[in-house]
């Protein structure tokens, strides 16, 4: 299935083009991991309400999706055991 007909996709589009036209652009590129993981952490001083559960969940999966078609890509988050090592 092409990105452009994936329900997830079209979801976050439909609410954030911003977003899904960078979404687009990285597929398949280091460069999305890194999206997706600053896309789901607050790090500015503004306050934000955040995404709406729908586009949040549509999120979580395109990288879920994203981490499936290219495993080389994902993000390694080591666990507390392999970090007291």
């Amino acid at each position: 299935m092409r990105l452009s007909e994936n329900p997830d996709f079209v979801l976050v589009n439909a609410a954030f083009p911003n977003i899904a036209k960078k979404i687009d652009l990285f597929w398949g590129h280091p460069e999305l991991v890194d999206l997706m993981f600053d896309l789901q952490q607050d790090s500015s001083d503004r306050p934000r309400t955040g995404f709406p559960g729908d586009v949040l969940l549509a999120l979580q999966s395109l990288e879920a999706a994203h981490d499936s078609e290219f495993p080389q890509l994902k993000r390694f988050i080591p666990s507390v055991w392999q970090m007291l090592r």
